[in-house]
């Protein structure tokens, strides 16, 4: 395969994939809003077809699917057009959903993750079209629409249609993460009492804030009702506010950043609180969520490494808090390292939730991944990325969230480049215009090795 001929025509385009990146990140496609979401996925279905590949909506617009080439074996591209909330638009120096060139950098809510990633995929298969050479394999990109929440877009996908035999998703970091952690969101249900009329004190009336289950909140806003009986009888209330103010990252390394629910719950036990419900749930985050390695819920990992390779540890956030009537409702967000059993998470929140006179309302989540380093398409991504770069490839452990976890065989593979800032799900995101040519490099690389060979790599 000639890489000098990738390179120089992902080189050659570089004003156009900068173009098409910053014209997805203007589309403000965040998960819930279906309309947006369905015109972003329109939007790269149509480049594709632009590039002259076989491009169609799947599932009434759940998912999209772009290929190139026939074959024995299919290797897949999973990306998403989805987003997160931007949090606070006053926090961000550029607009959100208005694409900024600045410093050498592309800024806006998707760029890293992953409308950036979509376009870098998608010139690194015309790239290798463009080679002129017949396809030996089939290159599928498989588009969700719903991976920043609950993935029904995959669960629909997977039960409709053929899974590639392999595959990369641009949506965590360099060099192969072969293994990546699980994710857990349980949701619990608190019912709260109504204070008598009668009682005096100062109470906690409610309690909201974050806006994704996959997001460390940088705001959370608390309600207090202190109320006072006269000595003739009358009653004096005064009605006050209380607020937590944090950093806003990506749930999967939330020490990056600063968490608003349990800033506002460590002020909160400062004050003499009323014994209700709010009370004590701010209270036990207080006490038993300061430490995101989960010390105080009993789901410490002691060893951080599984076999031999690295996994991390466990690591929990409360990411969304909301009072409604008659009850408060929190998520929380875990991050499981390999090797951590479903059943010991659901029991050490069942009894959080006895704690507080709560209910378990929604028990969800994903596995961790494991994929063999020494599978014949692992080895191809290892070699694309170093020669490419230069540098050596080590198999890692992705702390995010992917699609790696939709389907068998299927690891992420970029975009971030080793040292290089996160800024997924955080204010003011940014890829570097050199990093997302680069990743368009990388994948050509891969994908031709794969696609223009006679050999199999399952």
């Amino acid at each position: 395969m000639d890489t000098e001929k990738i390179i120089s025509y992902i080189e050659a385009h570089k004003e156009d994939i900068i173009r098409d990146a910053g014209d997805l990140i203007g589309i403000p496609s965040i998960s819930d809003d279906h309309k947006q979401v369905l015109r972003a996925l329109e939007h790269v279905l149509a480049i594709g077809r632009s590039m002259g590949f076989q491009a169609r909506s799947v599932l009434n617009g759940q998912a999209g699917i772009i290929e190139i080439g026939e074959g024995p074996e299919t290797l897949g591209i999973l990306v998403h057009v989805d987003v997160v909330p931007p949090g606070d638009a006053a926090s961000w120096e550029t607009p959100p959903f208005e694409p900024v060139i600045k410093d050498g950098k592309l800024y806006g809510r998707g760029a890293v993750d992953d409308k950036g990633p979509i376009i870098a995929s998608l010139y690194a298969m015309k790239a290798v079209t463009e080679l002129g050479i017949p396809l030996k394999k089939k290159v599928q990109m498989i588009i969700g629409t719903q991976e920043e929440v609950e993935w029904t877009d995959m669960e629909a996908y997977v039960k409709a249609f053929p899974l590639p035999d392999y595959g990369f998703t641009p949506d965590g970091e360099f060099p192969v993460c072969n293994i990546e952690k699980g994710v857990t969101d349980i949701e619990l249900l608190v019912p709260v009492k109504t204070p008598d009329i009668e009682m005096e004190g100062l109470f906690l009336t409610a309690i909201n804030g974050g806006t994704a289950t996959n997001v460390v909140p940088d705001h959370c806003k608390a309600s207090l009702l202190k109320r006072t009986i006269k000595g003739d009888g009358n009653v004096e209330e005064e009605v006050f506010t209380l607020e937590g103010k944090g950093v806003s990252v990506h749930s999967c390394q939330p020490e990056k950043g600063k968490n608003a629910i349990l800033e506002l719950s460590s002020l909160l036990s400062k004050y003499p609180l009323a014994d209700t419900e709010p009370a004590r749930l701010a209270k036990l985050l207080d006490r038993q969520f300061a430490d995101i390695n989960c010390s105080g819920i009993g789901l410490y990992s002691e060893n951080e490494y599984y076999e031999g390779e690295y996994v991390h540890r466990n690591i929990v956030s409360p990411t969304m808090i909301s009072t409604e009537e008659g009850a408060v409702r929190i998520n929380f967000n875990l991050r499981s390292a390999y090797g951590t059993c479903k059943e010991k998470i659901r029991n050490a929140f069942e009894e959080i939730a006895a704690q507080i006179g709560g209910s378990i309302e929604k028990f969800a989540g994903l596995p961790p991944v494991f994929v063999s380093k020494e599978r014949p398409f692992m080895k191809v991504f290892a070699e694309a990325y170093e020669t490419v770069t230069g540098l050596e490839n080590e198999f890692t452990l992705a702390y995010g969230g992917s699609y790696a976890k939709a389907m068998d065989n299927v690891v992420s593979f970029g975009p971030l480049f080793p040292g290089e800032e996160d800024t997924c799900h955080e204010v003011n995101e940014y890829i570097a215009i050199d990093s997302l040519l680069l990743n368009a490099k990388v994948f050509a690389e891969a994908i031709g090795r794969i696609a223009l060979s006679d050999a199999g790599f399952k």
